[in-house]
């Protein structure tokens, strides 16, 4: 073979490998396609709760299919940061957007930027309906029941007993006011001449507050027997300054069921927690997701999932 004719040859092969390499590359592009991508919002990750709804929702995402983009400001309080949150994501053009946030302001103007570039939204960890802005879907535990709940229990648990309450609320919210407004909905229905509030005030969900708070309280009402935090959090650290006061006969009961309190209720830290199965909010959520990119009808806009009261006599089933 000439010299010409080697040249042509070595030309013709490279350009059919070349063709191929286009080819192959392609190929291996199209199996490798984008995942849609989702964003997943909690509004902090103080609370072990949000880990759980994490949990949940990375495992429906793994089912479904999508990219689930987790991102949370550092505080439960930094609305602005959420609202930030929410705007990159519309930004970065999300398919959709499943986002909690305790302030209403925030949550209506993160959801009316999300309608106008056409993306859905759902809530979740609430089943209060926004006062504007289209929610396709509010995912949650009925919290005002699940305050119900908690005081129909110390009632049928303690019937003889003097309870000297305390609540620790939240930060101001529909959480808060659900939360508490159930609990005192019992007590006002049944007026039980055991029962008595001595004292409701505001440990932000956050854990050292809530001690500090319990400890300030145990100084100044010596018959406080009772505290009811809003969230497991605030209950732990009503635990603590139980503990560092030597009170052992107290009644400490919290809502949300992290495994951190299932541990402590085993442990005999404290009573009881009201478990509202996290990782299932947050499965849910996923799920109303792909029902929302699927342009599927609801029957209800509220997904609501149950809830279980967590005590001595049942905490073997929730441990891990």
């Amino acid at each position: 073979m000439n010299k010409k004719k080697m040249i042509i040859l070595g030309l013709v092969i490279t350009l059919v490998l070349g063709a191929y390499d286009v080819f192959a590359g392609g190929s291996k592009e199209s199996s490798k396609a984008k995942k849609v991508e989702i964003a997943f919002i909690p509004p902090g990750m103080v609370s072990p709760f949000y880990a759980g709804t994490i949990e949940g929702a990375k495992q429906a995402a793994a089912e479904f299919g999508f990219e689930l983009l987790i991102l949370s400001p550092e505080r439960e309080n930094d609305y602005a940061g959420l609202l930030k949150i929410a705007e990159d994501m519309i930004t970065r053009k999300v398919a959709a957007i499943a986002m909690c946030s305790i302030d209403t302001e925030t949550t209506v103007a993160a959801v009316k930027k999300a309608n106008a570039a056409g993306i859905p939204v759902i809530l979740f960890n609430t089943l209060v309906k926004i006062p504007s802005g289209d929610v396709y879907a509010y995912v949650g535990y009925d919290q005002r029941a699940a305050g119900r709940s908690v005081a129909e229990y110390i009632l049928n648990k303690y019937p003889g007993k003097q309870i000297n309450a305390v609540i620790i609320e939240g930060l101001p919210s529909s959480f808060t006011t659900e939360r508490a407004g159930g609990f005192m909905d019992v007590l006002n229905e049944k007026k039980p001449a055991n029962v008595k509030v001595v004292a409701s005030q505001p440990g932000d969900w956050e854990r050292e507050k809530s001690m500090n708070v319990a400890a300030n309280l145990l100084q100044a009402y010596p018959e406080i027997n009772m505290f009811y935090g809003l969230s497991d959090e605030m209950a732990l650290g009503a635990a603590q300054a139980c503990k560092a006061k030597g009170k052992t006969d107290v009644i400490i009961i919290g809502i949300d069921g992290n495994p951190n309190a299932i541990n402590a209720v085993a442990a005999g830290d404290i009573t009881a927690t009201v478990n509202v199965k996290p990782p299932l909010i947050g499965y849910k959520a996923i799920e109303a997701v792909k029902k929302a990119l699927n342009k599927e009808a609801l029957s209800s806009p509220f997904i609501v999932t149950d809830t279980i009261i967590v005590d001595k006599s049942n905490v073997d089933q929730f441990k891990k």
